[in-house]
Parts: C-alpha cells; sequence; structure tokens
C-alpha cells in the first residue's frame, strides 16, 4: 500500500508537471528495474478521473505502460483491459471518466491488444436497433470521450478504418446528443477519404 501511495504521488507530480511531454511519459524514477509496469497502473488509473490534461497525460502513459505489460504478460494485460470495460459497464458503479481515454491509447499502443478488443472499443457508440445485444455507452458525455478515443486508435491503425466507419457512419446518422454527433461526423469526414 506505502509503494502505491507512493507511486501515486510520484506520478500525479510529474503528469501535472509543465515539463510532461509525449517523450518521457513517466517519472525516470519509474524507469528503474524494481518497478514493474503492473505496480503502475493503479497509481496512473488513481489520475484518468482528474480530467482535462492530467487524464489525457495518465491515458497516454498508461498506454505505454500497457505495451510493457503486455511484453511481460498477456494475461495480466488483457485483465486490465477487461477492467476497463466493468468500469464503462453500468453495473460497475462508476462513471469510467477516463476510461475510453486510456483505453484507446492502450489499443493505439500495443496493436496484438487492439487486434483483440477494438470491436468493444467501437461498440461504446454503437447503439444497436431494438433487440440486438449492444455495449453502448448511454452517458453522451462520456461518449464524446469514446469517439475521441477511437480516434486515437484510428490514427495509430489506419487498417481498421474500414471496420470502423459503418459504425461511425450509423452513429453520426443516429446520435441523439449534438456534442456525440459531431464528434461521430468529424471522424467520418476524417477516415471517409482514406478508406476509398
Amino acid at each position: 500500500m506505502a509503494r502505491f501511495r507512493s507511486l501515486k504521488v510520484l506520478i500525479r507530480s510529474w503528469l501535472r508537471s509543465e515539463s510532461w511531454d509525449r517523450a518521457q511519459p513517466l517519472p525516470p524514477e519509474c524507469a528503474d528495474e524494481g518497478v514493474s509496469a503492473l505496480s503502475l497502473v493503479n497509481p496512473l488509473f488513481a489520475c484518468l478521473t482528474e480530467g482535462g490534461d492530467m487524464a489525457d497525460r495518465a491515458a497516454f502513459a498508461l498506454g505505454g505502460v500497457m505495451a510493457k505489460l503486455y511484453a511481460e504478460s498477456h494475461d495480466e494485460a488483457k485483465n486490465i483491459v477487461r477492467r476497463f470495460m466493468w468500469h464503462m459497464n453500468e453495473e460497475s458503479g462508476n462513471i469510467g471518466w477516463g476510461i475510453p481515454e486510456a483505453f484507446g491509447e492502450t489499443l493505439a499502443q500495443c496493436p496484438p491488444l487492439a487486434d483483440a478488443f477494438k470491436g468493444v472499443l467501437l461498440h461504446y457508440v454503437y447503439d444497436a436497433p431494438e433487440g440486438r445485444s449492444t455495449s453502448f455507452c448511454d452517458h453522451a458525455p462520456l461518449r464524446v470521450s469514446c469517439y475521441k478515443a477511437i480516434g486515437r486508435l484510428l490514427e495509430a491503425r489506419p487498417d481498421f478504418v474500414n471496420s470502423a466507419l459503418p459504425i461511425l457512419r450509423h452513429s453520426a446518422q443516429n446520435e441523439s446528443d449534438d456534442a456525440c454527433r459531431d464528434a461521430a461526423r468529424a471522424l467520418v469526414r476524417r477516415y471517409l477519404l482514406t478508406s476509398l
């Protein structure tokens, strides 16, 4: 527990620093041999709920940590992705702030996890026709983050564009929330030409 607290304080301070940048998303101390990728996951999770730049930075750092964790243990990394999914589930009791960004960064930075879980991320914005099972995120502000996460994934994996576009087009036409509809339409416009 003391280790978690000290890492959380160290990482929070680093993520809040004006000198933070993507070239070094975590403090140098986190590169020490005694600091495992798995030990960094919970401190970064704790930073996701802070929103704004802090959540974006934590999500980016977590994506890199997840790529390292996958190299160490496929199962542990998959369990963390399932944790993202649990946090996005209404039954968890969580709102899921920062989770879509972390999910998107993880899939963007770890290709094998993207291959396995891209459909889950895409279906958070797919409001399926009546009677069909769906994992649609019905909280509109959180769904905007899902579109952002999908954009990040497609930026890293343009080979997913053709499979994502039908879902994004459906969303662009059927979204009931203005901000979500704008986000879906922006992604369709951005990626439509690359899919031809």
